[in-house]
């Protein structure tokens, strides 16, 4: 290789090394910017669920007390004075056989009207008890469920005493109940506070609430308070690049943070332009890209629920960085390439890209075998750790053979494509699902009940045989067969064996079930 042609070889090398950097630049930009929406779903999919449960616990406070003239007073007779300072409380002790933790609780005060005035609006209230129970064990993130009466009462869950917790008339000028009133709230919404300290210990929150009204009477408000300490575990959670990431609200508030503010005191209300600069902040909703600004990239998004603002930051250094990190080793190969053919002239040219492993299922899309073994065994290693049960499931499509006889393999095909269509609606998004081979899927599920897995399955089988796939003039309906474990063993091989002969007892008892091993 003479003089000239070596030169070119190193300017090619560098124009091919340039490319790679923006490639790789381009690339981690896109997983990043993904990665950002993602979150961002996840939250707003936190609130709406919120929203949700305050409008559902809503209903059945209005049900309750429409008919609050007519209940029979149980638990309300129960209640009584605990000092002379006008506070009265139920404390659970109606019924001793139940745990206090299970329990729901009434705590009021009144100095001037005797609180039997209102026993038939407490009796109301103490019957959303079921409805508080329901809402606060299916969402971990929130820390109270309650009723906040403008008669000066509160009935709450999970369950406080009195001796810990006394109701005060200072408390009706917070603003998880003042929002509600029909002075500050006369269209009577959906309302989302301020941060504040619980008045109870459990630290930093937000609440959302709803003003309660029966026949045009206002009554007080229904809460529902989250604690932001699971805000920021989400934030952490969820973002695989480890970047900076923060939520705040129209007053400012960080509601939620994630390598944003060094040595993090949850006992502080901290404010977001005290943290970052007006250019950042004054950004408009991104949109496909990110913004840059002050050597940082950006991507900001007004959630769609409570007015909050989610804001996603990358350092444009550390980026760079990474990118040429990852291009470094191309161009060292690349050169001492060039060397080895400069030096031997006729050395053979080394190739040594590497190939990514295909981790998807050619037809469907999902995860293939391999890649789920690979995900799975970390997972099987966690839960044996922590001793936590998993759910391995075992599915087979029902006459699959069938299918493929009668409507040809197209529409077997197509068939197979639909059940990951059907899991997506059906599943959460990290839980691990991938195709076996022909019509047999595998699924594994974390941090769940045997209970709750059932009732999914049962969800996810009648979803399958009410489903119709429409191709052509060919209108197709099939079924599925389950089979399940629920715990944990010596091995991951052996539970999906399990769930395997479960499955095989779905088939051979008539199809189109749920097996639980048993």
């Amino acid at each position: 290789m003479d003089n000239k042609r070596f030169v070119i070889a190193i300017f090619l090398t560098i124009l091919v090394c340039m490319v790679v950097f923006l490639e790789f630049d381009r690339m981690q930009m896109k997983a990043m910017y993904k990665n950002a929406n993602a979150i961002a779903s996840n939250l707003e999919n936190k609130l709406q669920n919120a929203v949700k449960d305050v409008e559902f616990l809503h209903l059945a406070g209005v049900y309750e007390m429409q008919k609050r003239k007519l209940l029979p007073l149980q638990s309300a007779l129960f209640i009584k004075k605990i000092d002379n300072n006008g506070s009265y409380a139920l404390d659970g002790c109606d019924d001793a056989s139940i745990p206090l933790n299970d329990k729901i609780n009434l705590l009021g005060y009144n100095n001037s009207v005797s609180y039997t005035k209102y026993l038939y609006e407490m009796q109301a209230a103490l019957n959303l008890e079921p409805y508080m129970k329901l809402i606060y064990k299916k969402n971990k993130h929130y820390a109270w469920v309650y009723y906040f009466s403008k008669h000066h009462f509160t009935v709450l869950f999970p369950y406080v005493s009195s001796k810990n917790f006394n109701f005060k008339p200072s408390l009706e000028q917070e603003n998880f109940y003042l929002l509600g009133t029909p002075k500050v709230n006369p269209d009577a919404k959906i309302f989302f506070t301020p941060l504040y300290m619980d008045k109870i210990g459990k630290g930093l929150m937000l609440t959302v609430g709803m003003p309660l009204y029966c026949q045009k009477e206002y009554l007080g408000v229904i809460d529902v308070d989250i604690t932001l300490n699971n805000l920021d575990n989400t934030l952490s959670g969820l973002d695989y690049f480890n970047n900076h990431s923060v939520i705040y609200n129209q007053q400012h508030q960080v509601v939620a943070s994630n390598n944003i503010i060094k040595n993090l005191d949850r006992s502080k209300i901290y404010k977001i332009d005290k943290i970052l600069p007006d250019d950042i902040l004054h950004i408009s909703n991104t949109y496909k890209s990110f913004k840059y600004v002050h050597s940082k990239y950006v991507f900001i998004k007004t959630l769609s629920y409570g007015n909050f603002k989610f804001l996603y930051i990358v350092n444009a250094y550390t980026l760079w960085l990474k990118s040429f990190i990852y291009t470094l080793p191309i161009f060292l190969f690349m050169l001492f390439s060039i060397y080895l053919v400069y030096v031997y002239k006729k050395s053979k040219k080394l190739n040594q890209k590497l190939q990514l492993q295909n981790v998807e299922d050619y037809m469907t899309g999902m995860y293939n075998r391999r890649y789920f073994f690979k995900v799975a065994e970390a997972l099987f290693l966690k839960a044996k750790r922590k001793n936590n049960k998993l759910a391995v499931i075992m599915m087979d499509i029902d006459d699959f053979k069938n299918i493929n006889d009668t409507y040809g393999h197209d529409v077997g095909d197509i068939a197979i494509m639909e059940v990951k269509n059907i899991f997506n609606e059906n599943l959460r998004h990290y839980d691990l699902y991938a195709r076996f081979g022909g019509e047999e899927f595998c699924l594994l599920l974390d941090d769940i009940s045997k209970e709750d897995v059932i009732k999914l399955f049962e969800k996810i089988r009648k979803s399958f045989e009410d489903n119709i796939i429409k191709t052509g003039r060919v209108e197709l309906k099939y079924t599925v067969s389950f089979g399940i474990f629920y715990g944990l063993l010596d091995s991951l091989e052996n539970m999906i064996k399990e769930a395997d002969k479960a499955a095989y007892k779905s088939k051979t008892a008539g199809k189109n079930r749920i097996t639980l091993y048993e």
